[in-house]
C-alpha cells in the first residue's frame, strides 16, 4: 500500500504536528480538545504578589524561614526571596532547596548542579554578590561536575537541549520536503 519511504515521511510529519500542537493552548483556540466551546466564565483576576523585602546583607532576612539576601538578573533591587526565587508568603517559604547565589550550611539545600561553598571574590564583586562577604556560604554552580555560571543560572543544559531537538525537526522537515 504506502511505501516504507512514504511511511517514514508521514509519521514523520505527524510527530511534527502533534509536537506543535501539544505546543499550542486550548484556552488560544476558544475550545476544548474535544471540539466544544469554552464556556468556562473567566477566571478572575488574581492579586499580584507584592515584593519581597528589601535587604542588605544576609542577616536582614534572619526573621524570614528559609529565605535569602538575593538579587536575581531580573530585579535590580536585592530581596529577602525563598529558595526559587519566589517572595515569602507570610513570612515563610515553599521552596524545599535553594537555587545560585541562595545562603546555605551544606549542598543537601542547594538544587541539582549547585553546591554550598565561599564566592571567590576578589576585587570589586558582581552586584549579585555584593552583599555577600567572603566566608558566607552559598550555592555555587557545580563546577567539578561541568556545570558553568553564565547569565545567573549553571551550564546552559536546557537550552542546548532544545536548541538540538530544533535542529533534528527541522533536518527531519528538510528531508521529508525534499523527497
Amino acid at each position: 500500500m504506502w511505501s516504507r519511504k512514504a511511511r517514514i515521511q508521514s509519521t514523520l510529519l505527524l510527530s511534527v504536528y502533534i509536537t506543535w500542537m501539544y505546543g499550542q493552548s486550548a484556552q488560544g483556540f476558544g475550545i476544548s480538545s474535544f471540539g466544544r466551546a469554552n464556556t468556562e466564565p473567566p477566571k478572575p483576576a488574581t492579586t499580584t504578589v507584592s515584593p519581597a523585602r528589601a535587604c542588605n546583607k544576609p542577616a536582614d532576612c534572619a526573621g524570614i524561614s528559609s529565605s535569602s539576601c538575593v538579587r536575581t538578573h531580573y530585579d535590580s533591587t536585592t530581596r529577602c526571596l525563598c529558595g526559587d526565587n519566589s517572595p515569602p508568603v507570610n513570612g515563610q517559604c515553599e521552596a524545599q532547596t535553594k537555587s545560585l547565589y541562595h545562603t546555605c550550611s551544606n549542598s543537601d539545600e542547594c538544587n541539582d548542579g549547585l553546591v554550598c561553598g565561599a564566592p571567590n571574590i576578589t576585587g570589586t564583586p558582581p552586584p549579585h554578590l555584593r552583599m555577600h562577604s567572603a566566608s558566607d556560604k552559598i550555592c555555587l554552580c557545580d563546577a567539578e561536575n561541568g556545570f558553568r555560571e553564565r547569565e545567573h543560572t549553571c551550564s546552559d543544559a536546557d537550552i542546548l537541549k532544545t536548541s538540538v531537538f530544533a535542529v533534528i525537526i527541522v533536518s527531519c522537515l528538510r528531508k521529508v520536503l525534499v523527497y
